[in-house]
């Protein structure tokens, strides 16, 4: 006979979450189930991104790609409570760094994502306030690191030091961007 169960196993194993970004038209509305942001420096290279390995051993780096570092927060969607991955810039992210450090933790937050210009690849303004957490029943934050190797097909290998490494955002400065919105690479400096 069946065992008929009105949710999945907890460690069922295909679970994984989509990437949200915010639209060009509209608003992104969400609740953070994180307690801190991932980031990852990226680059689009064969139309996709792909995580940086670091300078001294990435191929991407080697061929002359330019790298943008990229922030990650799992939130559920207000309008249809879906749980995704939410990607943001390092221009964005100072309204997540400030709140985190008026709350101690994003879990809870209540954000809205627009982009002014109303343009896919125009700024993204973020605005956040705390939410009543009586009231509200999040449910556990996923593992982001491991769901973003899954998406992005690459190695997922546990880091004893990816807590330390997480506030490391809030060191990068939006000023070193480009004219196209990445960052620049450094020149090899010569004798």
């Amino acid at each position: 006979m069946p065992l008929w169960t009105p949710e999945p196993p907890p460690q069922h194993s295909g679970y994984t979450l989509r990437i949200a970004r915010t639209p060009a038209k509209g608003t992104l509305r969400a609740i953070i189930t994180a307690t801190d942001v991932t980031g990852v420096c990226t680059h689009f290279a064969k139309n996709r991104t792909i995580p940086c390995e670091g300078t001294d051993k990435c191929t991407w780096c080697a061929e002359g790609f330019s790298w943008r570092w990229h922030g990650y927060v799992s939130c559920i969607l207000t309008d249809t409570l879906e749980h995704v991955i939410f990607e943001f810039s390092a221009a964005a992210s100072d309204t997540f760094r400030n709140y985190l450090q008026l709350h101690g933790t994003l879990r809870g937050c209540i954000f809205t994502a627009t982009r002014p210009s109303q343009r896919f690849n125009g700024r993204v303004v973020i605005s956040c306030k705390p939410s009543d957490p009586q009231r509200q029943r999040l449910p556990d934050p996923p593992n982001v690191p491991k769901l973003l190797c899954h998406i992005w097909n690459v190695q997922y290998t546990p880091d004893p030091g990816l807590v330390a490494r997480l506030r490391d955002f809030a060191q990068i400065n939006p000023n070193d961007l480009g004219d196209d919105g990445r960052y620049r690479q450094k020149q090899p400096q010569t004798p």
